[in-house]
């Protein structure tokens, strides 16, 4: 079965979210980042297989006509999943002016709630829930090539490279035991349909798999076995190889940019609701209580 890209992407997010953590700072005050009280990934709320406290994971504050609803979700596609009617009740009773959702930037509309949960799983329920209300429904997530940019200048640009190749395109691909030529389908949808379509520079020999194979065996001194690869060694909640640094960084770098989204749209509107992945939102609940206090009228 051939597989493209974007159809990994979406269809991982329930996996793909395990790696991650962050920081934040406010676009007014760039400077002050280090003032928000954050949670690493390392100390949030989850048990040992990741499971948050409880799903969905709702955070509600509001100052004076300022009202912001954090919804953190573990991802699902399964329409009988109560999640979603908590979700959508939500949201009628909220009546947001704008939401700011995870998953990249989803442009196609549905024609009910279903199809779009069955496609885009909360995402895809949000924008059939934002399309109805005629609201904006705005992507929080980094831009690739800004991520990339940004994490080649803690690690070096092997480690990036490696940590993209894992995290989005190998680990996903035994996740899901898709079928296909590894190879093929990594030189062509995620080298050349992701990264490059993204503006992500490579030389000749780093868009070659035998280029990851080589990576794989410098960093973990064994030659590479799709059978052997261990999502514990990217997770940012563990601590089992280098790799879980990259990856805490990799989500501190997005995670500091969805605050600067939300504290942006808090300047414009005066209910914004905010569905993401579970762990993000535990890792940054105590800076969206700073947030929520520091808004004007």
């Amino acid at each position: 079965m051939h597989i493209t890209m974007t159809n990994i992407i979406t269809k991982i997010l329930a996996y793909i979210f395990i790696f991650s953590i962050l920081t934040s700072c406010r676009n007014s005050k760039p400077d002050t980042t280090e003032n928000y009280k954050l949670i690493s990934y390392l100390d949030i709320k989850v048990d040992k297989k990741g499971n948050l406290p409880k799903v969905p994971y709702v955070i509600d504050l509001h100052k004076n006509k300022k009202h912001l609803i954090v919804i953190g979700t573990l991802h699902s596609r399964d329409t009988a999943n109560n999640m979603f009617a908590e979700i959508e009740k939500i949201f009628a009773d909220f009546q947001p002016e704008i939401a700011i959702n995870e998953g990249g930037q989803i442009t196609k509309t549905f024609s009910d709630k279903n199809s779009a949960i069955i496609k885009n799983g909360e995402f895809g329920l949000l924008k059939f829930l934002c399309d109805n209300q005629n609201i904006k429904m705005l992507n929080g997530d980094m831009p690739d090539n800004k991520e990339f940019d940004e994490l080649s200048k803690y690690y070096s640009k092997d480690e990036t490279l490696f940590f993209f190749a894992s995290e989005r395109f190998v680990l996903p691909y035994t996740y899901w035991d898709e079928k296909g030529n590894l190879d093929s389908l990594y030189e062509s949808d995620f080298i050349e349909n992701y990264l490059l379509s993204e503006g992500i520079q490579l030389t000749s020999e780093e868009k070659q798999f035998s280029y990851y194979k080589g990576l794989y065996k410098k960093f973990f001194k064994k030659e590479f076995c799709i059978d052997s690869i261990n999502s514990d060694d990217f997770s940012p909640i563990r601590n089992n190889h280098h790799f879980c640094g990259v990856a805490r960084k990799s989500k501190e770098l997005r995670d500091k940019y969805l605050i600067q989204q939300i504290e942006e749209q808090l300047k414009y509107y005066n209910k914004v609701l905010i569905v993401f992945g579970g762990w993000h939102i535990l890792a940054i609940e105590p800076a969206l209580t700073q947030i929520i206090n520091n808004t004007e009228e």
